[in-house]
């Protein structure tokens, strides 16, 4: 019987997770929700981008949930953050329980710990897609540093935004770091607001956070949204430093015996999401965060992004407006 995988939202990242799965080596189900119009004809246009291989996939769109009438083996989420939780809910409610979701997963304390109580609840799994932990690169990186008794990491990136990115490096971080508990400190985000790109009903941030883990690791992120786009990263354990340019795929080692030159390839959705998924699919597991996992990371951006709003905008802030 064919495996089946559900995707959810079908737009700019849905349309990359499509193109993933189906470049996968066996024969799926694919069932897509999407009720836009211009969304599904992005993600078909995207499918004539991605060479061809001689398996064959059986699609089927959907505008609703309602729609689907057969339980899966993966739902994948790729909606926005918004009311994300009770998507989840009404998902898991008709009976599916393995769930590869985007983050930010939701937009608050209380929405997360909702969805962990109903993960427990319905027996189901999920997995959080900050994907850096399947580069290749990034696994040579992690054997390399894995004796490290702390981790120093700093992240500078031009061009970008912290509301989307800084949990990928967060969630880096702790891998390199073996440590999932994890303190922030937003004191130096800037003062400006800045528009998301995805909607008005979000928003972005610049500036510089800081963290820290009781085993004395920590990670410095400055993100400014000017400039050329760069992210620039850097690992040190009082031995060794790597310096990783994602962008220009560029990397360099130092430690007392010189310096060496390596090759980096960054990694996109389009060829990450065939794995992780093919690794749930065989193993029921993957290397990805745990939704339980990844929920320090996001509970304290709730707590730095919220405090920071609670400043500008001079009253609380319930749900974190991110996506």
């Amino acid at each position: 019987m064919l495996k089946r995988i559900i995707l959810i939202g079908c737009g700019n990242i849905g349309s990359r997770h499509l193109q993933g799965l189906m470049k996968l080596q066996h024969s799926v189900f694919i069932e897509i929700v999407e009720p836009n119009i211009q969304a599904q004809l992005l993600a078909k246009s995207r499918l004539e981008e991605i060479k061809k291989n001689n398996v064959k996939h059986e699609l089927i769109w959907h505008k609703s949930i309602s729609e689907l009438k057969n339980k899966s083996d993966l739902v994948i989420i790729a909606t926005n953050a918004k009311n994300r939780v009770n998507l989840i809910e009404k998902t898991l409610k008709l009976g599916h329980k393995r769930f590869l979701v985007e983050k930010i997963v939701c937009q608050s304390n209380q929405e997360y710990e909702k969805l962990l109580l109903l993960m427990k609840k319905f027996n189901a799994k999920g997995w959080v897609n900050t994907n850096r932990k399947y580069f290749k690169s990034y696994q040579k990186i992690n054997k390399d540093f894995k004796n490290s008794k702390y981790i120093h990491m700093s992240v500078f990136s031009e061009g970008s935004v912290l509301g989307t990115n800084a949990i990928h490096y967060l969630d880096l971080f702790c891998w390199l770091a073996k440590e999932n508990q994890i303190k922030l400190d937003g004191e130096f985000l800037s003062k400006k607001l800045l528009k998301n790109k995805r909607s008005d009903k979000f928003i972005e941030f610049s500036g510089n956070i800081n963290g820290f883990t009781k085993n004395g690791s920590c990670i410095s992120l400055k993100f400014s949204d000017y400039g050329n786009e760069l992210h620039q990263v850097k690992i040190y354990n009082g031995e060794k430093v790597t310096s990783i340019n994602e962008l220009k795929e560029e990397a360099y080692s130092v430690n007392r015996n010189g310096m060496k030159n390596f090759k980096f390839k960054f990694e996109h959705v389009s060829s990450l999401t065939t794995k992780i998924v093919n690794d749930i699919l065989t193993n029921d597991d993957c290397l990805l965060s745990s939704l339980q996992d990844s929920y320090q990371i996001h509970k304290e951006l709730f707590r730095i992004f919220n405090q920071h709003l609670k400043k500008i905008l001079k009253r609380n802030v319930r749900l974190c407006p991110i996506t």
